[in-house]
């Protein structure tokens, strides 16, 4: 075991706390999250780590209007005594962001003048910030944090829009997915969508699908597939097996626990989805959740050798099938809880490394709702996750979701809640709008990131995300769905 303390700033500031929440202490390139545990004792946050090595402290923090993002130290050793919080998080976002700025104009990118300028001047403030008292250290240090986030946020934003015109001279519109995924189709917005999307996704629920064993009623997803044809859309369907409360069917609780059992009745309900469909279905997400989630009773091992079946049922039905993985908290904020030891890159790796044929896997990026969703980052740190799950070598596929109200949601998977801290004034509309459409930009714009799926097109359907929907209850499209369709216009083919 190990320790590593920090002294906090005198305003109290503290970031929320919690198994899952942070602050965490993450070590090797992965950032890797490792269980521990966080205690505040006279104004000195504690924090005791498994690993007696050096790493990085992940702390959720208000960062003035962007509100709650995770901020990251640069690489700490333990000490006897404890770093200033603040000064540490500041070193490490504007390290990140002079680095990357650095590694991208290496390659060509142009960064602006007065970008240059602002991080000149930010540089010299963390100057500032580590010969000056206590007092003033942690004001500076919070002045250069902010616009260290805000430089990033400009970074990432010329990146995005560099990249795109670089792919435009090669390739013409960019040939990617863009989708919004959906129990039924579109209903009466058919046109709608069809004005922002160049492809359909169709999610199951076999809780809805297989209410009694052998008893299915597929006329929900019969229309999503008639809908999606009609409009001459690529189908991607699933998540098919996916492990959030209220996915499955009542009666396969009975079964908690049993991994033969379990194994049998999931690879049947596979099996049957793909022989209905497998004509006009090509692509499938086989499960979602695995990495994180345990509707079953499963351990983790027990989770990865359930995917293992899976895959190769799929398989077995039709050895052409585009079979995908979808992984949950992919920056790993659940393994600092402790109980769980499976990585969000491991998961996957262990999978390919066994042979099996992963034709992409897909990201959940779920900010600012608990369980399921990960704590809030910015677009720096979602290219540096890109980038890291890229080296599993195979092609990428982002599922986005926010929040657009902090109101309940009674068709929303049971247990999933707004994480209020991550808003300065809560969810909107036209925060999701931004949101959605920014962080969609910077998955279409990277060449392995092939498809962009917003999960989920209408609130009135069950979904995972509170009032992550498209189209409101109301049956009114959203602010974000027009910036999508812009940005479809723009960018696709």
């Amino acid at each position: 075991m190990g320790s590593i303390s920090f002294l906090l700033p005198s305003s109290a500031h503290t970031a929320p706390a919690g198994p899952d929440r942070g602050p965490f202490f993450a070590h090797g390139y992965e950032q890797t999250v490792a269980a521990g545990t966080v205690e505040v004792r006279d104004g000195i946050l504690h924090l005791t780590k498994p690993l007696d090595d050096s790493g990085y402290l992940l702390a959720p923090w208000p960062v003035g209007p962007f509100g709650t993002l995770v901020a990251a130290t640069s690489t700490l050793r333990e000490r006897p005594e404890p770093y200033r919080l603040l000064l540490e998080l500041a070193r490490g976002k504007l390290n990140q962001v002079r680095t990357q700025a650095a590694e991208w104009q290496g390659i060509g990118l142009i960064t602006p003048r007065a970008f240059d300028q602002r991080l000149a001047d930010a540089t010299r403030q963390f100057g500032k910030a580590l010969v000056s008292a206590p007092a003033d250290a942690d004001a500076h240090s919070a002045r250069v944090l902010e616009e260290s986030f805000a430089l990033a946020d400009v970074l990432a934003r010329e990146f995005v829009a560099q990249l795109f015109d670089t792919r435009h001279q090669e390739e013409g519109p960019v040939d990617s997915r863009l989708a919004a995924r959906s129990l039924g189709g579109p209903g009466g917005l058919a046109g709608e969508y069809a004005r922002a999307f160049n492809a359909a996704a169709i999610g199951l629920r076999w809780g809805d699908i297989e209410p009694e064993e052998s008893r299915y009623d597929w006329s929900a997803t019969d229309r999503a597939v008639a809908a999606a044809k009609a409009a001459d859309l690529p189908i991607t369907m699933g998540p098919v097996i996916d492990l959030a409360p209220g996915m499955l069917p009542v009666w396969a609780a009975g079964w908690e626990g049993d991994l033969p059992t379990l194994a049998a009745f999931t690879c049947d309900f596979l099996e049957t989805a793909v022989r209905r469909y497998k004509t006009d279905v090509r692509r499938w997400v086989v499960c979602a959740g695995f990495n994180h989630a345990d509707a079953l009773g499963l351990g983790g091992d027990e989770r990865v050798r359930l995917a293992f079946r899976l895959f190769e049922a799929a398989h077995q039905a039709d050895p052409h099938l585009e079979l995908v993985l979808s992984v949950a908290q992919p920056w790993g904020e659940y393994l600092g809880g402790g109980g769980q030891t499976v990585s969000p890159l491991a998961f996957p790796d262990d999978l390919i490394r066994a042979g099996l044929k992963v034709s992409g896997v897909e990201l959940e990026i779920r900010p600012g709702v608990t369980p399921r969703g990960s704590l809030p980052r910015d677009l720096l740190d979602t290219v540096r996750l890109i980038h890291l799950f890229g080296s599993l070598g195979v092609p990428l596929e982002l599922t986005l979701s926010l929040p657009s109200s902090p109101r309940p949601d009674p068709a929303a998977v049971p247990g999933q809640a707004v994480w209020a801290p991550a808003w300065p004034a809560g969810p909107s509309p036209d925060g999701q709008a931004e949101w959605g459409a920014s962080f969609a930009a910077l998955g279409l714009s990277i060449p392995h990131v092939r498809a962009v799926t917003w999960d989920h097109w209408a609130d009135s359907e069950f979904h995972l995300t509170p009032g992550g929907g498209l189209v409101g209850t109301d049956n009114r499209p959203k602010p974000l769905l027009a910036r999508l369709r812009t940005l479809r216009t723009a960018h696709l083919r």
